[in-house]
């Protein structure tokens, strides 16, 4: 079914026409392999930790690969609740991509893995749940 572009207004299938479609917009979750296990992985991460591990904050929490998590991928292998962070989207967009650029390319080492050291002193302050 056509639908107006949300720019110009041209019947098309998509959000934008041809002409109007962002060279920037990159595919979908789902086109970039954000399977239903990447899905239930990620949420079981951000269930069993709800803060961010750099942070502490408590909102836009995102589950990010590590260079492990991708290395596994690679090799035809699951990737793991340990080979995961939970990061608000702040830091996990300071963090940097994970993801190997191109042949032989990595980016630099990943910040230490761990979990945020809160006392619970701290936790209760910022409302942070055990």
């Amino acid at each position: 079914m056509l639908k107006p572009c949300i720019d110009c207004g041209e019947p098309t299938e998509m959000t934008r026409c041809g002409d109007c479609k962002r060279p920037d917009s990159k595919p979908s979750a789902t086109a970039r392999g954000y399977d239903h296990r990447w899905r239930v992985l990620s949420l079981r991460a951000r269930t069993a930790q709800p803060w961010c591990e750099v942070c502490g904050a408590e909102d836009d929490l995102q589950t990010d690969h590590t260079p492990e998590a991708w290395r596994r991928f690679n090799a035809g292998k699951p990737i793991r609740l340990i080979d995961v962070r939970v990061l608000c989207g702040s830091c996990n967009r300071a963090a940097g991509r994970a993801r190997p650029r191109g042949e032989g390319a990595t980016r630099a080492e990943a910040p230490p893995l761990g979990v945020a050291e809160f006392s619970s002193e701290n936790r209760s302050q910022q409302g942070v749940r055990r």
